[in-house]
């Protein structure tokens, strides 16, 4: 071996204990991750009360919905809202929604066909374990929440309606959109009816 060969040898194994020594060899790694969401049940039923379809499908939180979350949750300036206008209304839309972030409460409606009282809402949202829970709520066609023939393709989550515990249409009347779910579409005859249920979850493994 060569002069120049030790050297270079030499040189980088102290380059090596000089890293190690700035570097601590182990580095704690987060193995519990925080994962968390919402999802949506959809149970469609027949004329007779036959469930004949049944999806759970995860949401889109949309950045309206972010925003609300840390609103409430931190000392920004902003008022906390009042119980009875915070997130706990179901909407339905007939229109082809592809959920972005960027969806707002006025883009579920500007295309949406359903002239009804397209909301739902339940003021009395459970939450258990980290988990707060809309509905079920059932929506019904004849013209109660939608039209017969109605096709359901998208579901906002949405604020509650602040003067009564009654439907209303149109999410962007009470407020803004918290998330959005893409569902397979449904339509609605005479009879039919549709079962929703919103579940939003922050619970981790160690909860």
């Amino acid at each position: 071996m060569k002069i120049n060969d030790v050297c270079i040898i030499a040189s980088s194994v102290i380059f090596m204990v000089t890293m190690m020594t700035i570097i601590p060899a182990q580095i704690e790694s987060i193995s519990d991750e925080l994962v968390f969401g919402g999802y949506l049940t959809l149970a469609k039923y027949d004329e007779n009360g036959n469930n004949v379809f049944t999806q759970t499908i995860h949401n889109r939180l949309v950045d309206t919905g972010e925003t609300f979350l840390l609103e409430q949750v931190f000392q920004d300036g902003t008022t906390s809202l009042a119980d009875n206008v915070q997130i706990g209304a179901i909407c339905v839309t007939d229109q082809a929604l592809t959920p972005a972030e960027s969806t707002t409460a006025a883009t579920f409606d500007s295309g949406n066909g359903i002239t009804e009282a397209n909301c739902k809402e339940d003021n009395t949202v459970t939450i258990s374990s980290q988990t707060a829970q809309i509905g079920a709520l059932t929506f019904s066609a004849g013209g109660t929440n939608v039209a017969d023939g109605d096709t359901i393709t998208a579901i906002g989550i949405c604020q509650n309606d602040s003067t009564d515990d009654g439907d209303f249409t149109n999410c962007a009347t009470e407020g803004i959109l918290f998330a959005v779910v893409d569902t397979t579409d449904v339509t609605l005859n005479t009879g039919e009816t549709v079962q929703i249920t919103y579940t939003f979850d922050i619970s981790s493994s160690g909860s």
